[in-house]
């Protein structure tokens, strides 16, 4: 059985180089490109050159929040043990990638001034400010409890917190959302999580 991940670990595949690392997962890794552009191999895996993408024995599949979920599935670990909880990390990752990964994202970019972005702090928080009423939706569902399904950090922790992150790097502190703050550097706090060179 061998696994390669595809795309480079300042991209969204780091959300999926930080699945594999919690499910001690042994992998390659594999940037994607080569100088003119998605390498062969990546093309193979996904014929739309976009990272992240995988390759697991053979099984080739791309988007980081289904690759995330299909892992974890397969694995046993980190998955959702009803249907009802199944439900809920595909709809927590939906809202994710829907409700606030856009603009996070672009907050990131504007407060580092990273690819091709003017370095913008003020322009940072206003697009931070923008996601108040996404993130007091986030900040209610964790009352009493401390992750999204329970008691247990699952798929569904990893993929938002993934996306929630950036907003860290960009500057916000979530004062406004303290169940939200106390719940990302849980997430954050695993060791999993943390970059590797």
């Amino acid at each position: 059985m061998s696994l390669t991940i595809y795309g480079p670990a300042q991209s969204r595949a780091s959300r999926v180089l930080w699945m594999a690392r919690e499910l001690g997962l042994d992998f390659e890794h594999d940037i994607g490109f080569a100088e003119d552009g998605a390498s062969p191999a990546l093309l193979a895996v996904n014929p739309m050159g976009q990272v992240p993408a995988i390759d697991d024995d053979g099984f080739a599949l791309a988007e980081s929040m289904a690759i995330n979920f299909y892992l974890a599935k397969k694995h046993g670990k980190l998955a959702p043990k009803t249907l009802a909880d199944e439900a809920q990390t595909l709809r927590w990752s939906f809202w994710a990638m829907t409700a606030v990964e856009k603009p996070m994202l672009e907050a990131l970019l504007k407060a580092r001034g990273l690819m091709g972005h003017a370095q913008d702090a003020d322009a940072a928080q206003t697009l931070i400010g923008s996601l108040q009423k996404a993130l007091n939706v986030l900040d209610g569902a964790l009352d009493g409890r401390d992750y999204l399904l329970g008691d247990d950090f699952t798929v569904a922790d990893l993929n938002v917190a993934s996306v929630i992150g950036w907003g860290r790097m960009a500057g916000a502190d979530f004062a406004d959302q303290p169940r939200l703050a106390a719940w990302l550097d849980r997430c954050m706090a695993r060791e999993a999580a943390r970059p590797r060179g």
